[in-house]
Parts: structure tokens; sequence; C-alpha cells
């Protein structure tokens, strides 16, 4: 069933990226968001979520799904709720990640490379932030916490289960620095939403996977 549904997921989102996000009809982005991001919610219900990391984990997907929905408005209020939806599911994660790690020497070269990407990316978006730099800082705090989280429960456990966290963790982060230029930098165009959508659906879906096996 499991790889039924992602199939159809990686449907869906070619039909996205084509029609809706190429040609920019919004009456087929709304419908085929919907639908795709749906998807890796029944992924994690089919799961059998059952422990606290899983709910935490369906919480950040059930948020996600929200900030989906929200940011297919290209009006700053729906920037700004899909933000907010976003920012809490990085929290939700962070949450799950958290719960789940045991004793670790912590990573350091991971944990720097995070930071440093996270310093540099605001360095590279300041100036064009305008009045959304607050709302931005805090953002790229959270996912930066967040990130750092699943690299910490990877190498806690060193196995599969924390290698597809961190995996699953990075993606989301890196597609939120596609979400980030498509916003702030005049001129990106279909190639920037080509690259973030799959990875963006990729972290999801890997995520999701995750639920019953910490």
């Amino acid at each position: 069933m499991i790889p039924a549904v992602i199939a159809a997921a990686v449907v869906s989102l070619a039909a996205l990226l084509w029609f809706g996000e190429r040609h920019g009809v919004a009456r087929v982005q709304w419908p085929l968001k919907a639908f795709t991001s749906a998807l890796f919610l029944l992924v994690a219900w089919l799961r059998g979520p059952a422990s606290a990391y899983d709910a935490w984990i369906v919480t950040g997907l059930v948020l996600s799904f929200a900030g989906d929905l929200a940011l297919v408005s290209r009006e700053r209020r729906g920037f700004l709720a899909g933000l907010a939806a976003f920012l809490l599911a990085h929290v939700a994660y962070t949450v799950a990640f958290a719960g789940v790690t045991g004793p670790v020497s912590p990573p350091w070269l991971a944990l720097g490379v995070i930071l440093a990407t996270s310093v540099a990316v605001y360095l590279h978006f300041r100036p064009r932030l305008g009045p959304m730099h607050g709302p931005v800082v805090a953002y790229i705090a959270v996912i930066t916490v967040m990130l750092g989280a699943a690299w910490l429960l990877a190498a806690s456990r060193q196995d599969a289960f924390g290698l597809q966290v961190a995996m699953g963790a990075t993606l989301f982060y890196l597609s939120d620095l596609a979400v980030a230029r498509r916003r702030f930098t005049p001129g990106a165009g279909f190639a920037t939403r080509a690259v973030g959508l799959p990875v963006y659906y990729a972290a999801q879906f890997l995520l999701a996977l995750s639920v019953g096996r910490a």
C-alpha cells in the first residue's frame, strides 16, 4: 500500500510542477498540492503511529500540510501564515528528535557546518528582508536547531533510522532555502520550484516513513 501511495505522490507532484508551477494555474495548484501533501499524512497513518515520537512527527506533518496550502497564495498574509505553520512543524520535529536521542558525543563538524550555513543564508538574504526581517531570523534559528537535533539523533543512534531522520531533516532545511530564494530573490523562476518541491516532498515522506521506527 505504501509504495502505491508514494507512486501516486510522484505522479501528482509531476503534474503540480508542470501544470501548476510552470504555467501558474492556481486552480490546479490548490487541489494538486493538497492531494500530494495529504499523501505523506496517509503514509504516516499507514505506518501506525503509536509512540510519543510518532505523535510529534504526525503533528509536524499536519502543520506542514497547513503550511503547504497557505503558501499557494502569493499574498504576504499567506506567506506569513505558511511561515508560522512551518515554524511550528519544525518545533514539533525538534521535540520528536530530542525525545529519542540517547547519550551522544556531539558531531561538532556537522553542527558547525549547519550553523555556518544558517549564518551565510541570513547574511545573503538580510538586505532583501525588509519588514520580514524578524520573522525570517526567528525561522532560521528554529530550522537550524531542528537540523542540529536531527544530526544529534543520528549520532546517538548510528543506525538506518537515525540516518533516515537526518536525511529527511536536511532535505526539509534545503527546501526552506528554496522557498526563501523564491520569495526574496527577484527573478527566481520555475527552476527554483522544480528543485525545491521534490526536495520538500522527499523530506516529508522520509519523516513520515520514520513513524513506527523509533
